[in-house]
């Protein structure tokens, strides 16, 4: 894509995102189904109104609540930051994102490009942390760290924070996703923390200049932190904590969920004790990590499965498709040229002889 078809197509989506009635959700049903922001908006009323979930009152706001001159200047502000301008489909989003049905449309960086999001490991809890809990947040990030994987966290004050802190001290990288747009640092207590941060790592937001906090924002960043990431840790939170919304998004996602135990009683325990109950895997150290997801440490190879007899030519070729990690169906599908129906076949033998899994979501990965 050219820096002008870049520019173009960053107006169509603000534009059609900011119509009343949109959201990311009709967003993506709409433009699968017309094939681009451009053609939704060019398209005929009756058109929308044909695509699945878009009545009446939507289709006619496309049609008259188009606002192509404010979407103009808000491109060209993002441009002038010099933000990094991600869409689903294209290099440098996030792949496990993209598998999400309430991926961001269109997602901002700055900071360096992270490929391996496969490897990511986020770290959440409560902005109210002791002492011992951030301590052991920053041991075990730094641990991940060293390990070669990215932290990913929200970088708000208590354990988001250590997280962070715990991966750059060891050298490692981590990403940090705002529930602010990339203009506005929040907290600003953490200003010289997000600026070390995007030195080695990178910061996220699917929020356009100028976009302050507010109470719907964090709660929606909360998937994007989950939706990038292998699997989340849950580190001191209590039953009203932010964190437990990342949690609810990493099991909806079809993400391994880990949390800390904490002592009875404690304000800090009673979320991630829960979480443990109700299935959960207990975190005590890094290698409660690596054992359930071996794939980690790169322990999960395709050539053993390649080298196999009874192997047909597509099927290797699924499995070279799933070297990096879970790919969704419809993924798979264009990568192969085969249509879904087809290919669930192939992949139906694959999970037969012990090489793929099935994760929520049609998404497939190399068995471990």
């Amino acid at each position: 894509m050219t820096n002008s078809e870049l520019k173009e197509r960053l107006i169509d989506t603000i534009a059609l995102l900011a119509v009343p009635g949109v959201g990311c959700g009709r967003y993506r049903r709409l433009v699968e189904k017309l094939g681009s922001p451009a053609n939704v908006l060019s398209a005929s009323k009756s058109t929308l109104e044909a695509v699945p979930d878009i009545g009446h009152a939507t289709a006619s706001a496309i049609k008259t609540e188009y606002d192509g001159e404010s979407a103009r200047q808000i491109a060209a502000r993002i441009i002038q930051l010099g933000w990094t301008v991600l869409f689903p489909g294209e290099d440098g989003y996030p792949r496990l994102l993209e598998t999400l049905p309430d991926r961001p449309a269109v997602l901002f960086r700055i900071g360096e490009a992270i490929p391996s999001d496969e490897k990511i490991i986020a770290i959440v809890g409560t902005r109210h942390a002791t002492e011992k809990g951030r301590l052991f947040t920053s041991r075990i990030a730094g641990d991940l760290a060293r390990s070669g994987l990215v932290i990913a966290s929200g970088m708000a004050e208590g354990i988001d924070s250590a997280a962070h802190r715990g991966a750059i001290d060891a050298g490692g990288k981590t990403i940090a996703v705002w529930g602010t747009s990339l203009d506005i640092i929040y907290p600003p207590s953490n200003k010289s923390l997000a600026g070390e941060i995007r030195q080695g790592g990178a910061v996220y937001s699917e929020y356009l200049p100028g976009t302050s906090p507010e109470r719907t924002t964090f709660p929606e960043r909360n998937r994007i932190i989950s939706g990038i990431s292998a699997g989340v840790v849950v580190v001191e939170a209590g039953f009203r904590s932010g964190a437990l919304i990342t949690a609810k998004c990493a099991l909806d996602q079809g993400r391994e969920l880990f949390a800390v135990p904490g002592r009875p009683g404690v304000d800090n325990s009673e979320g991630t004790n829960a979480l443990i109950k109700k299935g959960a895997t207990l975190l005590t150290s890094a290698e409660d990590i690596f054992d359930q997801l071996p794939r980690l440490r790169g322990e999960v190879s395709s050539k053993k499965f390649k080298a196999m007899t009874d192997m047909t030519d597509m099927e290797r070729k699924m499995i070279g498709l799933l070297e990096d990690g879970p790919q969704q169906i419809d993924q798979l599908s264009r990568k192969a040229a085969l249509p879904v129906s087809e290919l669930l076949g192939f992949m139906l033998a694959l999970e037969m002889k012990g090489i793929v899994q099935e994760l929520s979501g049609k998404r497939f990965i190399l068995a471990e």
